[in-house]
């Protein structure tokens, strides 16, 4: 009985020893049988080296030097053998043998999950260092890659400005992200892109096809499709580039006017509102109670008149909308009122002036 149930495994490799006991300088041992180069040879037990013998013709080990009487020779053969039963074409990994876990082409192309290269469902690193992962119709994410307290990935261009990841739909560019000089770049292969400046605290428009910056190219926003509300510290530069064109302050909003040299000042209620744009202020007001003498001068104004130039004009008019005739906006926040007239009961008036703010 051989001792195995089923097929008898076929041994891949074998090993023939064969001992001598020697004479008085014998250098020549007849063996067995050898294949050159797949023995080893012992000389009372130390391997020799392969300058110590000569074993060449497949059955005689010839030593260099003479042994001493007593001297134990022993050959070890081996057969020659192939490492696995690999057949050619595309070999792979089961595991535990039920389904396909990797393999390997003719290409040296890596398949993880399937057995062809840019096949479904399948990460592929190719051999020209390319590496693709591949879901196809099934739902859920074609790769996964996380990391704790590192980054998650880390990719390095070399050498040249460009495109370091991109992005496609249905094998199309659909945008990208790169790199020009030391300044981060996003976006498609238009002219809609920005640039993020390393060097300074700018966002600038960025052309990622042509690797370059672009100006007066890009709207932000659209007619039907518009961003809400921005938030700004600075200002804005409208129809060009230069100081003149900032428009650095927009308000608007409430003010009570106050009693100068105004006689009588009969406790007035005031409706008054005020703009401004940039150095421009607009103030309206509307007393709806008391009285106020039609000559002298009321402060309160939410900004101070321009110190430099003509300060300011505007007309009023009383509840009927009688003109009343010309005011004026001073400097010292004062609001001058015409000389005459009676006092009023129902003063509407409005003033246009600058600030030097």
């Amino acid at each position: 009985m051989s001792g195995y149930i089923g097929t008898q495994p076929v041994p891949q490799a074998t090993q023939t020893r064969d001992s001598f006991t020697a004479t008085s300088g014998q250098t020549s041992f007849a063996t067995g049988g050898y294949t050159p180069n797949f023995l080893d040879v012992y000389l009372n037990g130390v391997k020799l080296a392969s300058a110590d013998y000569t074993a060449t013709n497949g059955s005689d080990v010839v030593l260099a030097s003479g042994a001493s009487t007593g001297d134990i020779l022993e050959v070890v053969a081996f057969t020659t053998f192939t490492p696995a039963n690999i057949p050619s074409g595309t070999p792979s990994i089961d595991d535990n043998g039920n389904a396909t876990a990797l393999t390997i082409d003719s290409s040296e192309n890596v398949m993880v999950g399937g057995t062809s290269a840019g096949g479904n469902s399948t990460f592929t690193a190719y051999a020209d260092g390319q590496i693709h992962a591949y879901r196809g119709t099934a739902t859920g994410r074609a790769a996964t890659f996380t990391a704790t307290t590192s980054e998650v990935g880390y990719f390095n261009r070399l050498s040249t400005d460009g495109d370091i990841v991109q992005f496609a739909k249905d094998g199309n560019t659909v945008g990208s992200i790169g790199v020009e000089g030391a300044d981060l770049t996003i976006g498609t292969g238009t002219n809609s892109g920005l640039q993020f400046f390393d060097g300074g605290s700018s966002v600038r428009p960025f052309n990622m096809a042509s690797n370059s910056r672009v100006d007066n190219a890009i709207d932000l926003g659209e007619s039907n499709t518009r961003f809400k509300d921005a938030y700004l510290s600075g200002g804005v530069f409208l129809g060009g580039t230069g100081s003149a064109n900032k428009l650095d302050d927009y308000e608007e909003g409430t003010w009570t006017p106050t009693q100068g040299n105004v006689s009588p000042w009969s406790s007035p209620t005031f409706s008054a509102r005020y703009t401004k744009i940039g150095r421009l202020v607009r103030v309206q007001v509307e007393q709806t109670g008391g009285t106020i003498g039609m000559g002298g001068y009321m402060g309160g104004l939410p900004f101070n008149p321009s110190t430099a130039g003509n300060k300011g004009i505007g007309n009023a008019a009383n509840g009927a909308l009688n003109n009343l005739g010309t005011i004026f906006a001073y400097a010292q926040n004062q609001i001058w009122i015409m000389t005459g007239g009676s006092n009023q009961t129902n003063l509407i008036f409005g003033i246009t002036y600058f600030t030097d703010d």
